[in-house]
């Protein structure tokens, strides 16, 4: 089984000493790339970023260009490959159209999982409410992070490989996942469970179906946790608020 890497840019990530046949980097990320390449060259790197990002942010443009990738994936948008790379890299242009078709078929409940993730871009009820005034006029909305675009590009690409994640948080940010609590969101609408729960094998399901549980369910579990008691309600009960109010509750595997 061939080894594929994933990077990000989270501060103190650790770089696996080993052999890998391919390399996914978000933004900046291509640094590291780099830095790994220097040990193990014989590799395809792949970079992915916005082109917003990479038009406007020196840092992250300057990376990837010394990073010299073999395929060049920008997101929402166009440039023309910089003559740097003219004889290294092949440029993939996604569409917002492509770029959210893609992400929608990781999860459960496709594009409508992806369009209330979307509530947790901004803090503020009305920063919310503009975020989503601006993708109705725009018909845009981003979606995943750019991280975790390169995790799900790296799975399709190379499904009978082993992935190895270094630097990619699922908190945090400006992108996707600025809220502390979005992940749960976005995994328990896949498959009904957090990583944590995919630790302590026990799954989301639903109080009346017992191993089917709804989009609205995982909503408004997600929703119920901003209820600042709701943490202490374990104290009296086996399940907690937002077990209740969402009609849920914990199963083991």
């Amino acid at each position: 089984m061939e080894n594929v890497l994933v990077l990000g840019s989270k501060p103190e990530s650790n770089l696996p000493d080993i052999k890998v046949s391919k390399i996914y980097t978000a933004n900046g990320a291509a640094e590291r790339a780099n830095y790994f390449r220097k040990k193990y060259s014989q590799n395809e790197l792949t970079c992915i970023v916005g082109a917003r990002e990479f038009a406007r942010n020196e840092q992250v443009s300057r990376r990837i260009i010394e990073a010299k990738p073999e395929k060049f994936f920008i997101r929402s948008g166009a440039i023309d490959l910089p003559i740097e790379l003219k004889d290294y890299s092949k440029l993939i242009l996604l569409s917002n159209d492509e770029q959210w078709n893609f992400q929608s078929k990781f999860f459960k409940y496709k594009k409508l999982s992806l369009f209330f993730s979307e509530i947790f871009h901004q803090s503020k009820l009305i920063d919310k409410l503009i975020h989503y005034l601006k993708f109705i006029k725009n018909k845009n909305i981003w979606g995943v992070s750019t991280g975790f675009y390169a995790i799900l590009l790296a799975l399709d690409e190379n499904p009978n490989s082993k992935i190895i994640i270094s630097g990619i948080g699922m908190k945090g940010g400006k992108q996707f996942y600025k809220s502390e609590r979005s992940h749960y969101f976005v995994f328990e609408s896949i498959s009904g469970q957090t990583i944590g729960k995919m630790i302590t094998k026990t799954v989301v399901v639903n109080v009346n179906h017992s191993n089917r549980v709804g989009l609205s369910n995982i909503f408004w579990r997600t929703i119920a946790r901003l209820i600042p008691i709701d943490i202490f309600s374990y104290l009296f009960s086996n399940r907690g608020i937002h077990d209740i109010l969402s009609k849920t509750q914990l199963k083991k595997l």
